[in-house]
């Protein structure tokens, strides 16, 4: 009996994982303790080093919008997420890295994953978009705590003005229309300023 028991929990146990009761990759905690940044927060300070040898940094002053975004390749949301921002980054990038006339920069970080794990799955999915794999969680925790897939839009000024997870995933017309209004509230704070 208590065998059986035993396997009828973790029977339930299984099925309920399945079945959707939490995020991908995302801990249950309370609201409070899952987020770091949010909405109208300033960006952390980073530079890192991409996968392709270039260099991406947080700051602001270079009239750019910057999209960051936190993932893990083992998440069944994040692997219906990227390819959703592979088509955004693959559009800025027609454009020449623009996108309503404002530079658009994106840096793609593995969560907690090694260069050669994305490597290998950005290679199986022909992915082109450039990442940083920091192997920790030294970068997500300056940004959340919890739950991945993540993403932040951050405005010229170095603010955050678009914040997504996993609920719903954020798709590319989501993200490219709050990448359009963040350019839009630029270009205006622009016209504004005379600029």
């Amino acid at each position: 009996m208590k065998k059986f028991l035993s396997t009828f929990m973790m029977f339930l146990g299984i099925l309920g994982s399945l079945l959707g009761g939490s995020s991908c990759i995302g801990e249950d905690l309370p609201t409070e303790q899952k987020e770091v940044v949010s909405v109208g927060d300033r960006v952390p300070d980073f530079e890192v080093m991409l996968s392709d040898g270039s260099r991406f940094s947080s700051r602001s002053g270079s009239g750019e919008i910057k999209v960051i975004a936190f993932f893990d390749t083992d998440c069944s949301d994040c692997q219906r997420f990227l390819p959703e921002l592979q088509q955004l980054f693959e559009e800025v990038r027609r454009e020449g890295g623009r996108m309503d006339k404002v530079s658009v920069k994106f840096c793609v970080t593995a969560r907690e994953q090694t260069s050669a794990q994305v490597q290998h799955y950005w290679v199986l999915r022909s992915f082109t978009m450039p990442y940083y794999a920091p192997a920790n969680r030294s970068l997500y925790n300056q940004f959340a705590r919890v739950t991945v897939p993540r993403v932040y839009l951050v405005n010229p000024q170095g603010v955050i003005v678009a914040a997504f997870a996993d609920q719903p995933i954020p798709t590319y017309e989501v993200l490219r229309r709050a990448i359009q209004r963040a350019a839009h509230e630029f270009a205006s704070q622009n016209a504004v300023n005379g600029i």
